[in-house]
């Protein structure tokens, strides 16, 4: 037998290496804080006139910690606001986020497989569409 044949058996046998295994799938159920990163919106008017902005350009965080626990999505770094979560709830493998804030309503919702998030913003005369991505915290 050839000799890194016989140490491979011996380090197998003796247990040093772990066997393979499937990594696991990341959940973003909401059983854990989340950190999203909001990076595309659109804007539409009640004419139905949408364009594309920079989430900055309307006074949004970048980043958001979604902490369905807790029930609170709060932005990082210097914009720490808070926004209260008034439902929290699982539909066909999405996490569903709804809320109020400063006369709006919104909706958020994130793929448990995936992270990936899609939010709804409404007000009286505008609406946004933000897109973006989460990940475990």
């Amino acid at each position: 037998m050839n000799i890194l044949k016989a140490v491979g058996l011996l380090v197998l046998a003796s247990g040093l290496v772990a066997p393979a295994t499937p990594a696991t799938a990341q959940s973003y159920d909401g059983s854990k804080p989340l950190l999203c990163a909001m990076m595309a919106m659109w804007e539409c008017d009640g004419s139905g006139q949408c364009e594309r902005r920079a989430v900055e350009s309307r006074d949004l965080p970048t980043f958001l910690i979604v902490d369905a626990v807790k029930r609170t999505l709060t932005g990082t770094g210097s914009d720490e606001r808070r926004a209260e979560i008034k439902s929290a709830t699982h539909l066909d493998g999405r996490l569903i986020l709804q809320g109020g804030d400063a006369g709006r309503g919104w909706s958020a919702t994130i793929a448990q497989n995936t992270g990936k998030m899609a939010i709804a913003v409404v007000d009286h005369d505008v609406t946004f569409s933000v897109f973006g991505a989460c990940t475990a915290r």
